[in-house]
């Protein structure tokens, strides 16, 4: 990803595009650079923050999708492991708003949270609105705090303004998966997970529609 993003640093475009495919695969890492760059301005602000946006969306809705083909397809379930799917539903349990925020502020539980969304059979327009909004919540608050930030290190170490945003990044990659650990290890999730008989109705994981 480093690679790609100092051989399109004159391309805007192409730098959203990479922000945008980096939070399929490592949320905070994206974010991280997404405001690095806007600080060093190589990629405008609003720019930076609408291609992370908008990946965040669309990611919870293909992780929703899995959740939903895994309630149909039995080897597609074997595959995403029972662990996610129960602890997913235990966290689903307290409500789809509680559930999001819990995935957003827990590392790591964004997975198990937002597939058992889907193989639960929560419904898309609720799951799709609740997690928007706490997404662009949750990176309003992330971007602007790293990237104020980064405006004081670029000012302090000029060119050197980089290895601070690399250290950066991997000093919140080890507390994500420190407190991670943490919390599995002290959250064990419940043994089952049974799917719901239609997954394709709006199914209130609380008991309620």
């Amino acid at each position: 990803m480093e690679q790609l993003i100092e051989r399109f640093m004159d391309a805007p475009l192409v730098l959203a595009a990479l922000l945008f495919a980096g939070t399929f695969i490592l949320e905070e890492a994206a974010i991280v650079t997404g405001a690095a760059l806007a600080a060093a301005q190589d990629l405008s602000a609003p720019l930076a923050f609408a291609a992370l946006s908008l990946g965040l969306i669309v990611s919870d809705w293909v992780l929703y999708a899995i959740g939903a083909a895994a309630a149909r397809i039995g080897w597609f379930r074997q595959k995403l492991g029972e662990e996610n799917i129960a602890r997913g539903r235990d966290l689903l349990a307290r409500g789809v708003w509680p559930a999001g925020l819990t995935a957003r502020l827990v590392p790591w539980l964004l997975f198990p949270v937002f597939v058992a969304s889907g193989f639960l059979g929560v419904g898309f327009l609720r799951f799709a609105l609740a997690n928007a909004a706490i997404g662009i919540a949750y990176l309003a608050i992330l971007f602007f705090g790293i990237y104020g930030f980064n405006l004081v290190l670029f000012d302090w170490l000029a060119g050197w303004g980089w290895v601070g945003v690399i250290g950066l990044a991997a000093a919140l990659m080890a507390l994500t998966r420190w407190v991670g650990y943490r919390y599995r290890r002290t959250h064990p999730a419940s043994p089952s997970a049974q799917p719901n008989a239609s997954s394709s109705k709006d199914v209130d994981v609380q008991g309620r529609k």
